[in-house]
């Protein structure tokens, strides 16, 4: 594996444990629409953000 990734993961490793610690003062989106606009930009942002990365690595 090249640094960077190694380095990748444990960033995204570390987010995920402070999310879990903050989760309790994170405010809850009760709002059904809400929940489904914010899925829809993350799935748009992960296609945007893929396709970048594919066309930086040819």
């Amino acid at each position: 594996m090249k640094k960077t990734a190694v380095i990748g993961i444990i960033i995204g490793i570390g987010l995920v444990v402070l999310l879990k610690v903050f989760q309790s003062s994170i405010p809850r989106i009760s709002d059904p629409l809400t929940n489904y606009i914010i899925l829809i930009g993350f799935v748009f942002f992960i296609i945007i953000f893929g396709g970048a990365q594919l066309r930086k690595n040819k």
